[in-house]
């Protein structure tokens, strides 16, 4: 399956902030993170866990503490890649409240390790009892703890955290796989940390910084401090995160993501034009690739496809659903415009391919519609290998680009897509143009789907890759 984990929050207000609502507001801007359920842990409270959106549970959740005053607490939405909904977050294991982002390959051996039972099938909790357990030593002190923590974990993850005495903490992998940001507000002294900066934006806090890759930030009684608890020894920020993951009005590593996003599109009308009569995006993700791509061929665009946001699932996204029919479901709900599509030569725009179901299902709606010809851009390489690093893409034998490859014994894999999704042509972005827009080096990104290469990480035995791949 393809799945998507999370995204956490930390506030922690020395003035008189409402830190509850903060955590509210900061995870409904995070929802594109995670669709399965959400929570909140506030100091001095119990967690509060509910499946489904945000939106869903708020109210109630904001009523159960209205007249309490609570100045700290974390929060999470998410989506699983490992464990099942039993596993909402925060989760709590001796003194310590977590919520995780990532994935922990070697989770297994972290249980065993901790001594918890076999039948726990939660990275999060193995991450969690690691951590614990690192800090039982009254000696050690956060830096310490986490220093230990990552040379015990194979996989990547941003943690908040909250302990018994209140303390807050916040820590990013040291290699820098998921984004994690710390804003401030001003008016009301009030620190947050979170996975993307448009939760900052949502509640007027001002983005003060990353955090670092091997960094970590502690909130407690005398304020905030930043602290290196590992020296990165080689970034590997997931490329995937800026073409899709990741909210266009985000700021991540100190770049643009809706400015990488067009700036890609540009980059492949250069090196990859088709020619067409219109450019079209496949709503949400690829809206600025298009834009960009229409814009450098001096092509017009145009939406030719919208989503029915009135019914239940239509603002979902369908890459992070848990199962094919749920997908299907999401996709039936794009409507084309047939006076933008009819008799023309449609170049699509997509940030990417992974099972191929949402690409062939959209081109089929366009074709019914009157276009002659759909040619599909895709912002994101092939997809050839699965990810343990917090997205799970499939076994390669769910991927389309795999699967096109095993099928068509000629052509090359533009052509082999191509005929597997009933598109006219098919054209991939490759990864030093996608760095390129990114504005770092090929090396500093993760593309490990696309290349098969889990470098600076060993790739996972088989008996993980299965045990992970039935998670969640």
């Amino acid at each position: 399956m393809f799945r998507e984990k999370c995204g956490v929050v930390a506030v922690r207000s020395y003035g008189d902030a409402p830190a509850a609502s903060i955590i509210v507001n900061c995870l409904r801007a995070l929802q594109h993170r995670g669709q399965e359920g959400w929570g909140v842990s506030l100091w001095g409270w119990r967690i509060f866990r509910r499946p489904g959106l945000v939106s869903d549970s708020a109210q109630h959740f904001l009523e159960l503490i209205r007249n309490r005053p609570f100045d700290r607490g974390i929060g999470h939405v998410r989506y699983s890649t490992v464990g099942g909904p039993q596993y909402l977050q925060p989760l709590e294991i001796r003194n310590l409240r977590v919520a995780h982002n990532g994935t922990v390959v070697n989770y297994s051996s972290l249980l065993r390790e901790v001594g918890l039972l076999e039948d726990v099938k939660s990275d999060s909790m193995a991450l969690a009892a690691r951590l614990a357990v690192a800090l039982e030593d009254e000696h050690r002190d956060w830096a310490s703890a986490f220093a230990e923590l990552s040379k015990s974990v194979v996989g990547s993850f941003c943690l908040v955290v909250q302990d018994g005495r209140g303390t807050l903490a916040a820590a990013r992998d040291p290699l820098g796989f998921r984004p994690l940001c710390v804003g401030y507000i001003k008016e009301n002294d009030t620190y947050i940390v979170a996975s993307e900066s448009c939760a900052l934006e949502a509640v007027g806090a001002r983005l003060l910084c990353d955090v670092k890759p091997g960094q970590l930030v502690v909130l407690d009684e005398g304020g905030p401090s930043f602290q290196t608890y590992a020296e990165s020894r080689a970034e590997r920020a997931c490329a995937f995160e800026y073409v899709y993951f990741a909210h266009p009005s985000s700021v991540i590593d100190g770049v643009s993501v809706y400015e990488v996003r067009r700036r890609v599109g540009r980059l492949m009308a250069e090196r990859y034009p088709l020619e067409g009569d219109v450019v079209i995006p496949v709503p949400d993700s690829a809206r600025p690739a298009a834009l960009g791509y229409a814009e450098r061929l001096g092509i017009p665009f145009e939406e030719g496809l919208l989503k029915d946001r009135y019914s239940r699932k239509g603002g979902w996204r369908s890459f992070i659903e848990p199962d094919e029919e749920s997908r299907r479901e999401i996709n039936r709900l794009i409507i084309p415009i047939k006076s933008t599509v009819q008799g023309k030569r449609v170049i699509l725009v997509d940030d990417s391919l992974v099972r191929g179901i949402s690409a062939s299902e959209i081109i089929r709606i366009l074709k019914k519609a009157g276009a002659v010809e759909v040619n599909l851009v895709l912002t994101f390489p092939p997809i050839l290998h699965p990810c343990f690093m917090g997205i799970d893409f499939p076994e390669k034998e769910e991927l389309a680009a795999y699967r096109a490859s095993l099928i068509f014994k000629s052509g090359n894999i533009c052509e082999k897509v191509a005929k597997l999704i009933g598109a006219d042509r098919v054209v991939y972005n490759d990864p030093r143009t996608l760095a390129e827009a990114i504005g770092k080096d090929v090396s500093r990104l993760c593309f490990s789907c696309v290349t098969g290469d889990y470098y600076p990480l060993p790739p996972p035995p088989a008996s993980l890759k299965r045990a992970l791949l039935k998670g969640g």
